[in-house]
């Protein structure tokens, strides 16, 4: 078995409030690695059930293995789903081997077969789609409390979350993504994989507060998404970061609406140009909303439902941590950053200066910032600020 391999069971208070996806009950072990509703059996490996429906030979096969004491092989099994059969299948051989050992994120990827999808993950700490998200809960959601995260891909927003305020629930559809975060990112994060168009597999009031960023668009049903997001969250906030216009071209579209759809359909509290968070994020400041009937142009949007008052503490996910070490952007050369493929650079770059006009910091900034003094150097701090300079996970390139 791996030896990066994290503790095999969720924590006893988190199981308490996961749901069957088929019965609505709750689930207990049946045997190791093995969870049951009393009708069926569902995988949990490394901590994170696999609930979801329609995958009845995958779980077989699993708990086979499981059963058989093939623990890395149960692992690649579920390694190797995908969303859906438009994504092609990941090499089970090539899959073995990362559940057997793979040494950084950066290998898992390339090992999964992630395609275009690892530069998005590999290089999302500096994004300003990223930078947005953290905005938005910097506004909205206070320290402390328990996060939900719909579509959390490889866990970039539980670990921030995790790292600087409090517990956090990440889920996915993709088991390999919310692998990845166990491993690589944010392990302390409680993770499940469940497919958001059935009922989500959490209890009532599960956590305080929810956020869907760069997903919501994706969803067909956003009726029956939100009011999931709003039963998980309790009376907490519901967070809709980077949600795409349907009256803007947008890479990976989804399944947007326009703006005043999005408006009809949600009533939210707070409405946000994405861009103005971003600018916000790189200026340590907090975001001004804006009326939703001034966003009808706006790229991608924001929204915040059922809020109580602002959090409004500019700074407390976007800047730095004291005394955390932090790398050089590794999209950075000698000559000036390098993006891993023309589409990187269309989607995320364009129109962003502070991506565009990347360049080496000074050596003695640099050397200040890996001797971790981030918080007392104000050289470093600006540096971070403009992801120059990033607090990049142990082991992920």
């Amino acid at each position: 078995m791996s030896p990066r391999r994290p503790a095999a069971a969720p924590a006893e208070p988190f199981l308490e409030l996961l749901r069957s996806p088929t019965t609505g009950g709750p689930l207990t072990w049946a045997e190791p690695h093995v969870l049951t509703d009393g009708a069926s059996l569902w995988p949990c490996l490394d901590g994170i059930p696999y609930l979801r429906t329609g995958r009845d030979r995958l779980r077989a096969r699993t708990i086979d293995a499981i059963r058989a004491g093939e623990l890395d092989r149960a692992l690649a099994l579920l390694l190797c789903d995908r969303k859906d059969d438009t994504v092609p299948a990941a090499d089970p051989v090539a899959a073995l081997a990362v559940a057997a050992g793979a040494t950084t994120a950066a290998a898992a990827m390339d090992g999964l077969g992630y395609g275009g999808l690892a530069p998005y993950f590999l290089h999302r700490w500096c994004q300003p789609t990223y930078l947005s998200g953290l905005a938005l809960l910097d506004a909205h959601v206070p320290t402390g409390t328990t996060l939900f995260e719909i579509g959390c891909g490889a866990g970039h927003f539980l670990r921030t979350w995790t790292d600087r305020s409090g517990p956090a629930i990440g889920s996915d559809l993709v088991f390999s993504h919310l692998w990845l975060a166990r491993t690589f990112c944010a392990p302390t994060a409680h993770l499940v994989c469940f497919d958001a168009e059935g009922a989500f597999p959490l209890a009532d009031g599960a956590a305080g507060a929810a956020l869907s960023h760069d997903s919501f668009h994706y969803f067909r049903d956003k009726q029956h998404v939100l009011a999931e997001l709003l039963r998980v969250s309790g009376t907490g906030p519901v967070l809709l970061g980077h949600v795409h216009n349907a009256s803007r071209d947008n890479y990976s579209a989804g399944h947007p609406l326009p703006t005043d759809a999005y408006l009809a359909a949600l009533t939210p509290d707070r409405c946000y140009d994405d861009e103005a968070l971003t600018t916000a994020a790189l200026h340590g400041r907090t975001a001004a909303p804006a009326p939703g009937e001034e966003l009808r142009d706006a790229a991608a949007l924001a929204f915040a439902c059922r809020t109580s008052g602002d959090a409004a503490v500019p700074g407390r996910l976007t800047g730095v941590v004291p005394g955390r070490p932090l790398s050089l952007n590794p999209l950075l050369t000698d000559t000036g950053p390098r993006w891993p493929d023309e589409k990187f650079a269309r989607e995320f770059t364009d129109g962003w200066p502070y991506l565009r006009d990347l360049g080496r910091p000074p050596r003695s900034t640099l050397a200040a910032a890996r001797a971790g003094l981030a918080g007392d150097d104000p050289d470093v701090d600006s540096y971070a600020r403009r992801r120059v300079l990033l607090d990049l996970p142990e082991s992920w390139l």
